[in-house]
């Protein structure tokens, strides 16, 4: 018999979108399905459309909950758990038939820990046929997590995304979503990484990403609060990479998170709230002195020369802008 996969879905306030996504799961090719559905306090009536697709299928359980949003969901399904893979499904997105199937095997076929695939942005259900080839690569965790550091690659998103991949479970025996934080993959899916021997990437497109004006990463504008975890999960991310040893990776994660610094601050000088610069301000020193304590002095010093001369720095990078 095929082994159990568990696949988790957390639900909030996605009533006409949720019937397309289960009735995808419910239509998989692969049989042996462990689908938890969790209603994280959802105020609409898609906690009763959970529990209508329960009683029609005895694979489906359903978990009603206070709200405590995405990552508090994803704990939830992954402490009820059973399968020995598992993988995440975002309410308002759908997979094709094949998806577990395909997954799965690669997984197997490669003795992997994860398996993932390309997704599909979209805003309508009349997809376009894949134009590209399909490709297939095998690459241990070093060479993974050095993809998936590299913000100018073009797979750096799909990497980063906790969906569109099939899991080990027990890569999430000490790993869970950070409560209360945006960006909760930032803060999860390299350590998943990290801790998986080898990775099998697909580039073929199988998880369908549907983009709505009122999701939360698909809101336009200047939102603080976003930037702010991003750089937090970038501190949480150098550190990690240090104490296991990755100074590179570390290093790396140090150049990217002044980068956003200064990109964060600059919109904050032109929308005149240089108060909120603050907690950057912060972060920035925190980096500086954990720099110094582990001997990376180029990088402290840079650290140091902003904290030390931000305005004429930030003159002088906007210049540099407005000629290029």
């Amino acid at each position: 018999m095929s082994e159990l996969i568990s696949i988790i879905v957390p639900v909030y306030k996605v009533e006409a979108y949720l019937p397309r996504c289960v009735d995808s799961i419910l239509a998989q090719t692969y049989k042996n399905l462990d689908i938890i559905l969790v209603d994280d306090g959802s105020p609409d009536n898609s906690g009763k459309i959970c529990d209508t697709y329960a009683e029609k299928d005895i694979r489906i359980t359903v978990i009603h909950q206070e709200n405590g949003g995405l990552s508090a969901a994803r704990n939830a399904g992954i402490a009820a758990a059973k399968g020995a893979y598992l993988t995440f499904l975002d309410s308002d997105d759908w997979v094709p038939a094949e998806y577990i199937a395909y997954l799965y095997e690669l997984l197997k076929e490669t003795g992997s820990a994860i398996s993932l695939c390309n997704f599909l942005k979209t805003t309508t259900e009349e997809l376009p046929q894949a134009s590209e080839p399909e490709m297939v690569t095998v690459m241990k965790n070093d060479a993974i997590l050095a993809k998936y550091i590299d913000l100018g690659d073009d797979f750096h998103p799909q990497l980063v995304m906790a969906c569109g991949k099939l899991f080990d479970a027990s890569l999430f025996e000490s790993i869970r979503f950070p409560v209360g934080k945006l960006h909760e993959d930032e803060f999860t899916t390299y350590k998943l990484f990290h801790f998986a021997p080898q990775t099998v990437v697909s580039k073929k497109p199988l998880y369908y990403y549907w983009q709505r004006e009122d999701s939360i990463m698909g809101e336009a504008g200047f939102r603080l609060q976003n930037k702010l975890d991003y750089m937090e999960a970038l501190v949480e991310r150098a550190a990690f990479f240090h104490e296991a040893g990755r100074t590179e990776l570390s290093n790396r994660t140090y150049k990217s998170l002044f980068a956003e610094a200064l990109s964060v601050n600059l919109q904050l000088d032109a929308r005149k709230e240089t108060e909120a610069k603050a907690p950057i301000r912060g972060m920035l020193r925190q980096a500086r002195n954990t720099l110094k304590r582990t001997g990376r002095s180029k990088l402290a010093f840079m650290y140091s020369t902003y904290l030390s001369y931000e305005r004429p720095i930030a003159w002088a990078y906007r210049t540099y802008k407005k000629m290029k």
